[in-house]
């Protein structure tokens, strides 16, 4: 199914000559920047930011400068993690994406969770191993520079996937010096990353590239294989900037899903780490090309992406003949967009915004088959397929009394999807044009009775889009889009260096998308309630030192009263941050409670507890770091489920039971980094 992944010596060599241009290239250095051996040091925590008088709800934030740099990450995707509430897991190899846990929501792989980057967004509707499946696993960490987040739909520019929450990242402008980066570490661990700028015509190029290995605990070692690079050129266009950026990913790898836990122990399962498929494997390779024109009052920009990927899984091992449940899941497309915003100052008291939001995904190839051993077997359906959408919206933000903010909104969303079966399987799924509209307001207000306090009241509705083949589909037709309505009621300190902030929030959605282990996809199911509190800290006692801690607990049920699987109950994570003159440090805690597994709650999972270490020491221009990532070994789950499952040589018929991926042991890193 698909070709050996490249060894690292081509990327080496990349990596050299790129590293030889910039660092020879005359004009290298804007008069601005710090020289070459004296690298600017960064000591700014986002989370310090003042928000009183422009956050619109208590629970939106930001993430940058030192809260980025010095955060141990074993997979990039973490960065969510920085998201208060947010849990990134994974259940199914380095290359795929994650398993999002946000306000009692598992999101699976971004049903309704959505992140931008530069202001494109990479949740890929109709995706052909789930809705709103959101890869992150391209980012190269040095090139994001901010993270801004919300939660909750209160806001006009919000559309599919963020009814849960959203982020947004932007990337880095430059960097202060070229650099290259090695780093090694447990179980097969390699990356070998570049990066620098130059002076290109009127404005400056920025280019970034990294390589990166790893196998993992696992018995069947992973193998992946990972290639990304960046690049971003800006310059002053008049009175506004004009910036365009690629991204480039590929990768390959082989993934150990969950497995049962009733095996683990036997012959056929010695240890949590076994590949009860060692015949698993998964590739994906994704280009994206963005133009964005921005200026104080308005923002414009234009992007493409092709995107393929494939995935050979085996989440059920044996169907009940005993024969392979192997299932080969590919997605092929090309994806278009537009988005626009500008914003009028009517009056000292009166702000008006308007945008609009345009999306065309042109999908080749998607679909699902059997498979057994990595070897055809048969179709359960292959499609072609093309979805589009426009939106507008507008807001206006009244400020009738000092102090007070009055925040009205209404976005208009129209969607169209046309479903063309490729075979004879999917024809008799269903076929054909299917549309909607949905017209969602949004209310806010913000009062702030002093310098140091605001206090919030949001309301609004938004949506997330289904799969469009089941909006066609011919014996169990879903609607296209569906509605959520959440509220919420917040509160947020700030004094000096402490921030506090505090939420009460509720969200209720017209449908629930679920993972279902038979399909290893997500399934549309019924409606369902949420609710719950959030309190987030933040204080820095010393110029040099970070403390920050939030916690989240949430009930949820689906309308009839049962229980949401996977649906965790409380989330919490904190961490110290240290910055101090060549010394840098961080640990971080990172808690998932408990959650049922099954509608009647008679089976739960206990949750995990992970903490996580990260050093480093400045030595002139060199660098060397360190991450010791789950630092107390723990064998708690990344994921787990429970449905039924069947391996022939352990079990004589099907068993209904749980199967779980355990969190990887603990692992250390070491690196080095040069500025040259």
């Amino acid at each position: 199914m698909m070709g050996r992944a490249n060894a690292f010596r081509p990327v080496m060599t990349s990596i050299a000559a790129m590293a030889a241009i910039l660092t020879a290239h005359p004009a290298y250095a804007d008069e601005e920047d710090a020289a070459p051996d004296t690298p600017r040091q960064i000591v700014v925590f986002g989370r310090g930011e003042t928000r009183i008088g422009t956050a619109a709800a208590a629970s939106e934030g930001s993430i940058a400068g030192a809260d980025l740099l010095v955060r141990p990450l074993l997979k990039v995707s973490e960065l969510l993690e920085a998201i208060p509430g947010m849990v990134a897991a994974q259940h199914s190899g380095s290359g795929k994406a994650n398993q999002y846990f946000l306000r009692g929501f598992n999101l699976d792989h971004g049903s309704d969770f959505t992140t931008y980057i530069d202001d494109v967004q990479m949740n890929l509707r109709s995706h052909g191993h789930g809705q709103g499946y959101l890869d992150l696993n391209g980012l190269i960490p040095e090139v994001i520079e901010r993270e801004t987040f919300r939660k909750g739909p209160y806001r006009a520019d919000g559309g599919d996937f963020a009814l849960a929450g959203a982020a947004y990242m932007a990337t880095i402008k430059g960097f202060d010096a070229p650099w290259v980066a090695a780093e090694g570490g447990s179980y097969g661990w390699r990356r070998l990353a570049s990066g620098g700028a130059v002076k290109a015509g009127a404005g400056r190029l920025t280019l970034a590239v990294q390589a990166k290995a790893y196998d993992g605990p696992w018995e069947q070692p992973e193998r992946l294989r990972h290639y990304a690079g960046f690049a971003k050129w800006s310059a002053p266009l008049g009175a506004a900037e004009l910036s365009l950026s690629a991204h480039a990913y590929r990768a390959t790898w082989r993934p150990t899903e969950q497995i049962p836990e009733r095996i683990i122990g036997s012959r056929v399962c010695p240890d949590v780490f076994c590949s009860p498929d060692p015949t698993a494997r998964g590739e994906t390779t994704r280009f994206v090309v963005n133009a964005a024109l921005a200026a104080p009052g308005w923002r414009v920009n234009a992007f493409g992406q092709f995107y393929d990927w494939s995935m050979l899984s085996n989440p059920t091992y044996a169907d009940a003949t005993g024969t392979s449940a192997q299932i080969w899941q590919f997605d092929r497309r090309s994806v278009f967009g537009f988005k626009g915003e500008r914003d009028w100052t009517l009056s000292h008291a009166l702000e008006v915004s308007l945008g609009t939001e345009n999306r065309y995904d042109a999908v080749s190839n998607v679909g699902v088959g059997q498979a057994n051993r990595g070897r055809f077997v048969r179709s359960l359906g292959f499609y072609r397929l093309s979805e589009a959408s426009a939106s507008l919206w507008s807001s206006a933000t009244l400020r009738p009394l000092p102090g007070l903010r009055l925040t009205g909104g209404l976005r208009g969303d129209w969607y169209y999807a046309s479903v063309h079966a490729r075979d004879a399987e999917a024809t008799a799924l269903g076929q054909g044009d299917v549309s909607q509209t949905l017209a969602s307001p949004k209310l806010s207000a913000a009062w702030s009775p002093a310098p140091w306090a605001e206090f919030y009241a949001n309301w609004g509705e938004g949506f997330h889009s289904n799969d469009a083949r089941g909006a066609v589909n011919s014996a169990a037709r879903v609607p296209l889009l569906v509605r959520g309505r959440g509220h919420e009621l917040g509160l947020r300190f700030q004094h000096g260096t402490a921030s506090l902030t505090a939420t009460r929030w509720a969200l209720n959605v017209a449908s629930e998308l679920r993972f279902v282990g038979d399909s290893n996809a997500v399934e549309p199911s019924g409606a369902s309630r949420r609710h719950g509190i959030e309190v987030v800290g933040f204080w820095r006692p010393a110029p040099w030192l970070a403390l920050d801690a939030s916690f989240t607990a949430s009930h949820s049920r689906y309308d009839n009263g049962d229980r949401i699987p996977n649906a965790f109950e409380n989330a919490a994570s904190a961490g110290v941050s240290f910055i101090r003159g060549p010394w840098e440090a961080a640990l971080r805690m990172r808690h998932l409670g408990p959650s049922p597994l099954v509608e009647d709650n008679s089976v739960r999972d206990k949750g995990s507890t992970v903490f996580n270490l990260r050093a480093a020491r400045k030595l002139g221009r060199i660098e060397f770091y360190a991450d010791l990532l789950n630092v107390a070994d723990s064998r708690d789950k990344d994921i787990a489920y429970y449905y039924e499952s069947y391996i022939p040589a352990f079990d004589a018929a099907a068993v209904e039971g749980r199967l779980s991926r355990v969190i990887e042991p603990r692992t250390l890193r070491l690196g080095a980094r040069i500025s040259m």
